[in-house]
Formats: structure tokens, C-alpha cells, sequence
């Protein structure tokens, strides 16, 4: 793809015939910033079918369905909630679509600033630079995140969204994970966070506030 060698990004093809044991391993391969092209009909299997166990195990990756019975398979796929990237029909100019797609995945899905979960039946989208902090409520066993875009009330637990968060993010607390980018000041006398959209957390732990003196400490005598 003359377009990834430019953007000077590094990828690798790997071809199937049909949906063997092969595909299936490298599905279970936990690899970085995955892209499947489905058929949707094939002599080993059907497309949507295998679009669907993907999302059971992996909701980062990114689908393309591709086939030449577009209009019979339109609803299907809308109803399968498989959340894909693009449809092509083999019938029109899908290589140049294709390139439409896979340039859209590049700009928008490949800076790992996205995750995505599922919760209750509903897919979540978030780019974690808007996220501000997340807390829990432990009353009503839900998380609650705070970003760009308001507040969302989730049934996940802190500890499984931690897991899918990045380096920018930390706990602050036991029921409280904060995103670096986000802050302006930590003050660990009066014990306060200041977000840039100028809302402020006091939950801070004896255990971080000592680390973040600890790294005020180091950058003075820097």
C-alpha cells in the first residue's frame, strides 16, 4: 500500500482462502491495531458469522465487509452490531474504496487514542485525550466518566477499565483514576486536583500524594 509507505507505517498482510484454523489463530493473536477484510460469502463460512466472534474476544479492531450482493446483505449487517469501519461491493471500484477506508482507519484508529467496550448491549467509544478522571460509585456499582463530552454512567468496574487505558492514566485514589493530560495542578496539602475544564477532585490517597511529592522533589533539583 503506497499510502502506509509514505506515512512511513509498518503493517503485514496475511491472505486466507477461507475461514480455517489459520484466520482463527491469528485472530486469538494479540496483535496491535488489527484490520480484518471479511467476505461476507465464502464456501468455509460466512463473513458476518466470524464478524461476530471477533467482537467477542477483540472490540478494537476494525471491519471491512466486502461482497458483490451488496443489497442483500445491507440489513443483515446493520442488525449484526458488529460496529464495522466500511462495506464494499465487489461489483464497483473496491480497490479505491478499500484505500478510502483503510486511510480513514490510519488517521483516526491508528494513533491509540481510542478504546471501545461494551456494556450492557451498548458499545462505547472514547478518545481517552477527553477523558478527564473516572470514578467510581460504589452504591449503585457503576463507574463514572468525566469528559469533553459530559457524563457517563457505566457498569464496569475501575479495575477493567484501568486495564484498557493507557499511561496517561493513574489512580488517584482507590475509587478515583485521573488522565495526566488533563491535569493542570496537583496541591498535595489541600489535598486538590484541577482538571483543564476547571473541575477539581479531592480524591487523592496517602499513597499518591507521597509519589507525587516524591516527583516534585526530584524536578526541583532538577
Amino acid at each position: 500500500m503506497i499510502f502506509a509507505i509514505k506515512k512511513n507505517i509498518n503493517y503485514k498482510i496475511y491472505p486466507f482462502k477461507s475461514y480455517n484454523f489459520e484466520f482463527t489463530k491469528i485472530m486469538d493473536e494479540e496483535l496491535d491495531n488489527k484490520v480484518y477484510i471479511l467476505d461476507i460469502e465464502t464456501p468455509s463460512g460466512n463473513g458476518i458469522d466470524m464478524a461476530k466472534k471477533i467482537r467477542n474476544k477483540d472490540l478494537n479492531s476494525f471491519l471491512i465487509f466486502i461482497s458483490s450482493y451488496t443489497e442483500k446483505y445491507m440489513r443483515k449487517v446493520a442488525r449484526s452490531d458488529t460496529m464495522i469501519i466500511g462495506y464494499i461491493s465487489k461489483r464497483k471500484d473496491y480497490e479505491e474504496e478499500l484505500i478510502k477506508r483503510l486511510k480513514k482507519i490510519f488517521k483516526l484508529g491508528f494513533q491509540k487514542n481510542i478504546i471501545r467496550f461494551k456494556d450492557q448491549g451498548i458499545i462505547y467509544t472514547f478518545d481517552m485525550r477527553s477523558i478527564y478522571y473516572i470514578k467510581a460509585d460504589s452504591k449503585k456499582r457503576r463507574s463514572i466518566i468525566y469528559s469533553q463530552n459530559g457524563i457517563t454512567e457505566v457498569r464496569i468496574t475501575l479495575k477493567k477499565l484501568k486495564q484498557i487505558l493507557d499511561y496517561r492514566f493513574e489512580y488517584s485514589h482507590r475509587g478515583c483514576i485521573i488522565n495526566h493530560e488533563q491535569v493542570i495542578y496537583i496541591d498535595t496539602v489541600v489535598k486538590v486536583i484541577k482538571f483543564k475544564s476547571g473541575m477539581t477532585i479531592n480524591l487523592l490517597s496517602d499513597s499518591f500524594i507521597k509519589k507525587i511529592r516524591l516527583q516534585q522533589t526530584q524536578i526541583h533539583f532538577m
